[in-house]
């Protein structure tokens, strides 16, 4: 479990925006987290591309892509 103060405005909006989607305010930053924890996992793979570390062929890219586009949405291949 992990408790966080946000500031207030932050906190409003977050409780709008959570309402909103229909979500509870625990689903809606468990989600958000999630979310912010893939961004930060896909600049760590594009900083180690930079330092050139091998990457995903682009069969295994192809079919991710193919994949989202049939509407099946799986986390992207590392």
């Amino acid at each position: 479990m992990l408790t966080v103060s946000l500031p207030e405005e932050l906190e409003t909006a977050v409780l709008t925006a959570a309402h909103r989607s229909g979500q509870s305010v625990d689903e809606y930053l468990a989600l958000a987290c999630a979310d912010a924890l893939s961004l930060e996992v896909d600049r760590a793979r594009l900083d180690s591309y930079l330092s050139g570390v091998p990457v995903v062929t682009h069969e295994r890219a192809r079919d991710w892509l193919t994949g989202l586009a049939n509407g099946v949405r799986v986390e992207c291949p590392r």
